[in-house]
């Protein structure tokens, strides 16, 4: 059956591709977008245990222990894989996750939770989005806005399926024992990546008949982090990514208990979630090619720009609860947040080169992740103070409206960038 396998790198990356758009898909999946459906059952079930009322805020720190654990991990990850290669990273974050989940079905307070999502986090750093960009960028210098487009459209099938997938399940058994189920689907994918992954086109000309192989691999070339940090577009990339990770991550898992508030059933809430990140899936599908074909900064702020649109839709529905406004705000906050993700590691990419890639972008992550953390956070405790969700969406677009000014004084030549490829 190996045999059968293509030996031209060229060929091989579009094997590559689809395994790392399943790996994201499973992982962001589980460990983000799928989890919020748990929520009202686990608070009603801390509460039978404790006694005591479960404040949202205090359950949301475990989403953003996720991130920030993902931040501290980053750069680690990052300086990993540039050296030894990212497949055992991947391996060992599939058992990690698998792990997670087993003993998540068995936590008995906040404490315990808070714990498991500090793992979720690192489980983030060496099977989710830094290793898989770093992959894909050493796979592709041709069509590499395409091929990363796909790739992060993983993260939006991910967390728009799984969070039917629970909900569905939740139908059937106790959240504890859904939570065990869960277990078993990172395990699934492993023999794949131990089969099929290689660290970049030079393993595969190593592997193969070297007479046969007449493929050259460019040397690797770029800055290194303590050029990046020096470099304005480095920290205008990083502000922007901080606002938007905030923002998305905010909305995503505070969505479900919105539309719980306002009297939808669970299976419909659960269908916002969905929605942002369907949304996401249109955006980074088609924003990578599209950036190549018209320009990275004219896609980066027509992302932005539609999140923010969609933003004040939300926080307009909210305020005269209308769920027109709700439904067409998430759906365009989504699309708007898949086009901008997508530029921003097709950016670092293109902007930093691949020498010291996953350096420089262990230290976006540890950034946004901060961002990211804190939305969730932030935006429980803001609607304990105000029981409502009216001014924590506000801030939320207010912090696009500076997204948009960063991402506006970014300095991007085109044409430089496909000339250094």
């Amino acid at each position: 059956m190996f045999n059968l396998l293509p030996k031209d790198p060229n060929t091989y990356r579009w094997i590559i591709l689809p395994i790392c758009f399943l790996l994201i898909a499973i992982t962001n999946g589980l460990t983000l977008g799928g989890l919020p459906v748990f929520d009202e059952k686990i608070m009603q079930s801390l509460k039978e245990i404790s006694g005591e009322d479960i404040l949202v805020g205090d359950l949301k720190i475990k989403s953003g222990i996720t991130l920030w654990s993902a931040g501290i991990f980053g750069v680690f990850s990052g300086i990993i894989a540039d050296k030894f290669g990212v497949k055992k990273l991947m391996v060992i974050g599939l058992l990690i996750l698998s792990a997670c989940f087993w003993q998540y079905g068995k936590a008995d307070s906040l404490m315990d939770m808070y714990i498991i999502h500090a793992f979720m986090g690192l489980v983030l750093c060496v099977s989710g989005m830094i290793v898989n960009v770093i992959l894909i960028s050493r796979w592709f210098s041709n069509n590499r806005g395409l091929a990363i487009g796909i790739l992060l459209a993983g993260t939006s099938v991910g967390n728009g399926t799984f969070p039917q997938i629970n909900t569905y399940l939740l139908s059937m058994g106790d959240w504890r024992e859904v939570m065990t189920w869960l277990s078993i689907v990172p395990l699934t994918l492993i023999p794949l990546l131990i089969i099929l992954i290689k660290d970049g086109p030079q393993e595969l000309i190593e592997t193969q008949n070297k007479n046969e192989i007449k493929e050259e691999v460019k040397p690797l070339t770029g800055f290194t982090l303590i050029q990046a940090l020096k470099n304005k577009n480095f920290w205008f990339l990083s502000l922007m990514a901080f606002c938007t990770f905030y923002s998305i991550l905010a909305m995503a898992d505070h969505v479900f208990l919105l539309l719980r508030n306002e009297e939808y059933p669970p299976q419909v809430s659960a269908t916002g979630v969905s929605l942002i990140f369907f949304g996401g899936f249109i955006g980074k599908f088609f924003s990578g090619k599209l950036a190549e074909m018209i320009g990275r900064k004219a896609v980066l702020l027509m992302g932005v720009g539609i999140m923010l649109i969609g933003s004040i839709l939300i926080v307009l529905a909210i305020f005269f609860k209308d769920p027109v406004f709700v439904w067409a705000g998430l759906a365009l906050y989504g699309t708007g947040w898949g086009g901008l993700y997508t530029l921003i590691q097709l950016l670092t990419a293109d902007l930093f080169g691949l020498v010291s890639l996953g350096k420089i972008m262990g230290v976006i992550n540890i950034v946004d992740t901060l961002g990211g953390g804190l939305g969730p956070v932030m935006t429980g405790y803001l609607y304990d103070m105000t029981q409502g969700y009216l001014v924590p969406f506000s801030v939320i677009s207010c912090l696009l409206v500076i997204a948009l000014i960063s991402s506006s004084l970014l300095q991007i030549d085109d044409k430089q960038i496909e000339a250094n490829r």
